[in-house]
């Protein structure tokens, strides 16, 4: 969409600044979104430890009722033994509740933190970005992404934390009980830890390629699937063709899908059969111990039962572990692109432009697309006084939307220094520079909404009345009254239910609303047949009173009015003057002028 006139954005992707460093500097950076949320997290601990501590007290309770059962004890210490149990079940369940509100509030406000944060860095990200990556990459990474993400924080964390508190405490009664049989539990624990790692490290990286093809088949869906994909893809009869790319994407995942599952499913195998046979350990040793008269039979149901509770959370850290690290690749995509280089950004002390008189200079600007490359303007330099049309002409790709793209700060010059009434554009509010200049794009964008709204995008505070001038002003009133819902109607997908000729004139109508007092038309009568051509130009004509204009045109028909007119070829302005000069220089513009009017003739010529 944003494809400069001077050779724009290629087919080159945006090398992504891929987060440097190794996996511990990556999950000290995704820990830093917690900051703000530390006295909740603190909160959270508190909870999480007090539910693990009322949750294995219960357990030992368990076995002390055993003791008083084979000791024949009284019957009133099982009942007192019973309520703390029951108030010690009671207690953890509500605590729970309170603990996953905590838990919910840290990660979604994580969540809404980094989804900001994200969305408003590629807001500041220059159009560079955007003519060098894929719509569905984009809405990839701040979707699919992100809500990936939601779910280890909201889930996998706290289950992290939970097993790990339930881990330290299990071990402290433990060792109250036989701290030889706790030593030999731990024992076994680093067997673990190494296969642990590798399957942890295995899956952040199948993790990240299964995110990248997906991010892939979204793109190609979002391109196939549009309303003018669609019909490319019907009116070339590709259908097979886009069929046979996606089936190689969807198997790609498939294959991917599969080895995520599978991955470390020995390791998984091995944990859950050792937590299976370790209880008839405990019960084999301890019940030597019990006959030795070294253990009670409590001491030793207690154990069992805390072993379990040691070997269960060990076993689920093991796979959270895995799921952990594997989630690292989701940050590291998301922070590939909030490492981003802003190259248009707004200076600390930038100052705010009201409204501008309309003067406009560019004093020897060059600018390429890409390091390196050819420059898509090379010594640009013009004066335009406030109110003067100026007409940009030339051949395609010659350096003409380029220029408004400087005057827009859509980007900033290599060298040079672009001006408006005097101020440098680098040293105004992008949100004051914006409001002061208007544009009609040769690609017309609308949104899926009403008429309405997208005309009173070119000012959000407008009433209706002002809304239903513009359109008129714009010539909408005809297609209007052949509407049932008028102002009402809703425009489909980029404007998918109204003509090339009509969509246009709702972007005119747009930024005649906004009233900017420099103006940018960019082939903004060219999907228009000659009656509407005329009607649309009488309008602008009438718009550009006591406005700077920049109208860019093929049709030398539509400024031969202009007050300057500047010939673009290969990013220089070689020719500039108005109409009646440059025909009788017979240069390029004679020479674009015959091409066009041979056979006509050029009214006002």
């Amino acid at each position: 969409m944003m494809m400069g006139g001077g050779g724009g954005g290629g087919g080159r992707r945006v090398q992504e600044a891929r987060p440097q460093g190794s996996s511990w500097a990556l999950i000290r950076r995704a820990a830093g979104l917690f900051r703000p949320y530390r006295w909740a997290f603190v909160a959270l601990i508190v909870l999480l430890a007090t539910t693990s501590t009322f949750d294995l007290v219960a357990v030992r309770l368990l076995g002390s009722m055993v003791d008083e059962m084979s000791l024949s004890g009284e019957a009133s210490a099982l009942d007192r033994l019973l309520v703390i149990f029951i108030a010690l079940v009671i207690g953890s369940s509500l605590l729970g509740v309170v603990q996953s509100y905590t838990n919910q509030v840290i990660g979604q406000g994580v969540m809404l933190r980094l989804r900001s944060d994200l969305h408003d860095h590629l807001q500041r990200l220059s159009a560079r970005f955007y003519t060098q990556n894929r719509t569905g990459e984009i809405l990839s990474r701040i979707s699919t992404d992100v809500n990936a993400v939601q779910q280890s924080v909201t889930g996998t964390f706290t289950d992290f934390l939970s097993n790990l508190l339930t881990l330290t405490i299990a071990f402290a009664l433990m060792f109250s009980i036989e701290w030889k049989l706790a030593l030999a539990t731990i024992a076994f624990l680093p067997f673990w830890v190494y296969p642990t790692m590798r399957v942890g490290r295995h899956m952040r990286d199948l993790m990240r390629a299964w995110h990248q093809e997906t991010a892939a088949m979204s793109s190609h869906l979002e391109e196939t699937l549009s309303v003018s994909g669609a019909l490319l893809v019907r009116s070339f009869g590709r259908q097979e063709h886009e069929r046979d790319r996606f089936e190689a994407s969807n198997r790609e995942l498939y294959r991917l899908a599969i080895r995520r599952m599978m991955a470390g499913r020995w390791f998984n195998m091995a944990t859950g059969l050792f937590g299976a046979l370790i209880p008839g350990l405990v019960y084999w040793y301890g019940g030597r111990a019990v006959i030795g008269q070294s253990l009670s039979p409590g001491d030793v149901v207690a154990f069992a039962m805390l072993v379990q509770r040691v070997f269960g959370p060990f076993a689920s850290i093991a796979r959270i572990n895995t799921t952990l690290l594997s989630s690292l690749a989701l940050f590291e995509r998301l922070f590939e692109y909030l490492d981003l280089p802003v190259e248009v950004d707004e200076k600390p002390d930038a100052a705010r432009l009201e409204r501008a008189r309309g003067a406009i200079s560019f004093e020897h600007v060059n600018f390429a697309y890409g390091s390196g490359g050819r420059l898509a303007l090379e010594d640009v330099t013009f004066e335009v006084d406030p109110g003067m049309m100026v007409a940009l002409v030339g051949p395609s790709g010659a350096g003409k939307t380029t220029t408004t793209y400087m005057l827009q700060r859509f980007y900033d010059p290599t060298s040079g220094v672009v001006r408006i009434d005097g101020h440098d554009v680098r040293d105004l509010t992008l949100e004051s520079l914006s409001r002061n200049v208007g544009t009609v794009m040769q690609d017309t964008h609308l949104f899926h909404s009403s008429l309405a709204d997208n005309i009173r995008y070119g000012y959000l505070g407008a009433s209706d009345a002002e809304v239903r001038a513009a359109a008129t002003a714009a010539g909408l009133d005809e297609m209007l009254e052949r509407m049932p819902d008028g102002l009402e109607t809703v425009v489909g997908e980029r404007g998918y239910r109204l003509s090339g000729g009509e969509q246009q004139r709702v972007s005119i109508a747009r930024a005649i609303l906004k009233d900017a007092p420099i103006l940018i038309l960019d082939e903004a009568t060219a999907s228009l047949d000659s009656r509407l051509e005329r009607e649309i130009r009488e309008a602008t004509d009438r718009l550009s009173e006591g406005r700077t204009t920049v109208v860019i045109a093929h049709r030398l028909s539509t400024v031969v009015a202009a007050d300057l007119i500047l010939v673009f070829e290969h990013g220089r302005v070689v020719e500039r003057g108005r109409h009646e000069e440059l025909l009788g220089h017979e240069g390029l513009y004679a020479a674009l002028y015959r091409e066009q009017f041979h056979d006509a003739v050029v009214p006002g010529a």
